[in-house]
């Protein structure tokens, strides 16, 4: 028997895990959402907490981590009882007609995304009947698709890849090579933790004292606050609610569990905090929640040397650098990170797989795309980032792949890459194929000071890459270059811009970009400013 856990609704704070998911025979699901985010209230595990035990005289290996993600959030379903029913009331009339309502609801949680992963393991022991739990629990991780910015203790190998999985269960196919979780970086950015504990005298009556405030240096890599609020003697719980709020005002919140009798921790962790002086904030439901002395820690973790990255130092993509590998955007060489050398085909291939949600994939009847790669780990690389619906991103997997080939039957492992080349694969990873092709044709202008400005090299994009540069410029991933020019007489300076779509794109340029559209990737499902990002209330 195959067993799926799920992982618990109690983050986005570590050490949050459901305990009874971690047991190495079942399958630990934590929740994502249809963009390939992964939902904050999805439990964490711990960083590096891991063991080993004798059951009957077999040696087994657990980690507190979820084993996967899959679809919790928003998941649509038949309503129990109808037609009254709260549960998701506000994407019910956003979502769903009228005459749906009193059948339909919605719902999140890592309760939905654990029968979503249930119904993959039923298509897995269909392609493959022989197939044990470790088995299974194994094809699940290989054919994983990783997710920008977490490491395994929050989303173990990442978002269920159903269709790899599948297809590795039915022909055991060479997948796996590509999933963070199990791979082997050259580069690494080095941290050390420093925990400061605090107390927050909490009365539900006031909000004076219900608050307190810290700093976050610049380069952090990431925040986490815990506190215990145990209620009355210890015993009884408290109906309260941990609160971040960073220099900017975003909120970041952990919940109030409908266990709180029982679940007293509440926790919240931040990846890349920005720098400046953050709130840490206890909340009550008002009326019900008790006055109480509630401790704390406040966990930062900071860098701390680098391995591999000695060739960097005074570099002025420094601090990108350290982003994009801390983040795993990127990776070095055997040899050092190389920021001048020239970025290549085969090596943005790869690192669109780590570190922008694309999709392993191998053609079915094994008819491969390109003759031009022959190792087993190039061949998954590049038929992986050709193939439609490669992103993420695009959940009805209708949109073209990320990278273009050279020529038919070509990919050029080996070649630059190209400004353009480098737009039109950012720009695909997010899922805006659609914004990008409707702009196809059309001027290519970039904003400056409130001034509309055209490119003067707008007619050098290769055909069919307009809207993609387009869109890249307006999202701020990559740069236009700029000049200023005035006469002797001219009432203000004319600003020009070119976008040198044919110039080869470095390791060190790429890592810039790719910390960019990182922070697109997380905020963005549209290419248009966004509203700040406030968490919501606790699911189910």
């Amino acid at each position: 028997m195959v067993v799926v856990f799920a992982a618990g609704n109690e983050g986005p704070g570590a050490d949050t895990h459901n305990p009874y998911a971690i047991a190495p025979w079942t399958i630990s699901v934590g929740a994502g959402d249809r963009n390939g985010l992964l939902a904050d209230f999805s439990s964490r595990g711990v960083r590096g907490e891991q063991g080993t035990f004798s059951v009957d005289g077999e040696t087994w290996t657990f980690k507190n981590e979820p084993v996967i993600v899959a679809p919790g959030v928003d998941v649509v379903s038949t309503r129990a009882v109808a037609p009254v029913s709260s549960l998701g009331a506000q994407m019910d009339a956003e979502l769903l007609t009228p005459a749906e309502v009193p059948f339909y609801t919605h719902m999140s949680g890592t309760s939905m995304a654990t029968p979503h992963l249930a119904g993959v393991v039923a298509l897995l022991l269909e392609a493959k009947p022989s197939l044990n739990p470790a088995q299974v629990k194994e094809l699940l991780v290989k054919t994983a698709t990783n997710m920008p910015g977490h490491e395994s203790w929050e989303v173990g190998a990442g978002y269920v890849n159903a269709y790899a999985a599948v297809d590795y269960a039915f022909r055991s196919s060479n997948f796996g090579s590509t999933v963070n979780s199990t791979r082997r970086f050259n580069s690494s950015v080095n941290s050390q933790s420093a925990t400061t504990p605090f107390t927050i005298n909490f009365n539900p009556a006031t909000t004076a004292t219900n608050q307190m405030t810290f700093p976050v240096s610049a380069g952090t890599n990431s925040l986490e606050v815990k506190i215990s609020s145990p209620g009355v003697l210890g015993e009884t719980g408290n109906l309260t609610n941990l609160v971040l709020i960073d220099p900017a005002g975003v909120r970041y919140t952990s919940g109030t569990p409908v266990t709180f009798t029982l679940s007293t921790d509440r926790s919240v962790a931040v990846a890349s905090p920005v720098a400046g002086t953050w709130t840490v904030a206890v909340e009550g439901v008002r009326g019900v929640a008790a006055p109480e002395t509630v401790t704390g820690n406040i966990t930062l973790l900071t860098p701390s040397g680098t391995t591999n990255l000695a060739d960097i130092v005074g570099h002025p993509a420094e601090a990108a650098i350290k982003m994009a590998v801390t983040n795993r955007l990127v990776d070095g060489l055997a040899t050092g990170f190389q920021p001048n050398a020239n970025l290549t085909r085969i090596q943005l291939a790869d690192y669109l797989m780590m570190g922008q949600g694309i999709r392993q994939f191998l053609p079915v009847n094994g008819a491969r795309t390109f003759t031009d790669v022959s190792s087993v780990s190039d061949i998954l690389l590049t038929e992986s980032v050709a193939a439609r619906g490669a992103a993420q991103r695009d959940g009805f997997h209708v949109n073209n792949g990320v990278m273009l080939p050279t020529a038919i039957g070509t990919f050029s492992p080996g070649a630059t890459v190209s400004r353009a080349a480098l737009a039109y694969s950012l720009v695909q990873s997010l899922g805006f194929q659609e914004q990008a092709l409707s702009r196809n044709g059309k001027s290519v202008t970039v904003s400056v000071n409130g001034q509309t400005v055209a490119l003067d090299d707008a007619d050098k994009i290769p055909a069919g890459l307009e809207g993609y540069v387009s869109v890249a410029l307006e999202l701020n991933l990559i740069n236009a270059y700029y000049t200023i020019s005035q006469g002797p007489y001219d009432l203000q300076p004319t600003i020009r811009a070119t976008f040198k779509p044919s110039q080869a794109v470095t390791r060190a340029d790429f890592a810039v970009i790719v910390t960019r559209t990182f922070q697109q990737y997380n905020a963005q499902t549209q290419p248009v400013a966004q509203a700040a990002r406030t968490t919501q209330p606790r699911p189910c």
